[in-house]
């Protein structure tokens, strides 16, 4: 057996176990559920929970999940904190697992989880431009933040770039999770509808920042 085919059945196997690791052990998990096993560590609790961010997102585990446990379990300041490391630690490691496994099997695969054009921005994207397109899609809430991880590790996007793009990017989305997490227990306060109010209006910027890029990109090439 060669090499290169040991590398796809490897490869291929990764993302079988990974998506029935998700699928049969941690569908059902909620903030709720994340926020007491957490908290079962006491004074290590912050660990626990950078931990948790830096493993999930690795099996396509949804992120905004565990965003809201860290709001409930250490607030709004605090929680930002811990999710930004696990989120660095998490992305760092995705990116550098697709980038040394997964050239080539696990493209088409990916290939469908985003839109099209996107997608044929990241396959162009090198340099700045490299750095801007991560940075956007970070930006866009709706955009699946486990596959650009995977996406980026494909391309000629340099690591550097891409680190700094996810931790500008990731940053406004992160405080504004966080913030709902932290208000999620009185659902009727006015705090936790402007937490609403800040998530609709991040959607709607990114989205339409968004456009204008891709159109800006599209004139370019």
């Amino acid at each position: 057996m060669s090499k290169k085919l040991k590398q796809k059945i490897l490869i291929v196997s990764m993302i079988v176990v990974f998506i029935l690791i998700y699928k049969v052990f941690l569908q059902g998990i909620t903030a709720q559920s994340i926020r007491d096993w957490v908290s079962g560590f006491g004074i290590m609790a912050p660990i626990a929970y950078i931990f948790v961010w830096a493993i999930l997102p690795i099996f396509f585990f949804p992120v905004p999940v565990l965003a809201l446990a860290g709001g409930l379990s250490f607030g709004l300041i605090d929680g930002t904190i811990y999710t930004l490391i696990g989120a660095m630690v998490n992305s760092s490691l995705m990116f550098l697992l697709a980038n040394v496994l997964a050239k080539d099997m696990v493209s088409k695969y990916l290939e469908d989880k985003l839109p099209d054009k996107w997608w044929d921005k990241f396959q162009r994207a090198d340099g700045k431009e490299g750095f801007l397109i991560v940075l956007i899609c970070r930006l866009i809430p709706i955009m699946p933040y486990n596959v650009i991880n995977y996406v980026s590790g494909l391309t000629k996007i340099k690591f550097r770039n891409y680190f700094l793009a996810t931790l500008i990017g990731i940053f406004p989305g992160t405080v504004i999770f966080l913030n709902v997490g932290d208000k999620i227990l009185d659902v009727k306060s006015p705090e936790f509808m402007m937490s609403i109010v800040f998530v609709v209006i991040l959607t709607v910027v990114s989205v339409v920042l968004g456009r204008y890029v891709s159109k800006k990109s599209e004139k370019n090439h």
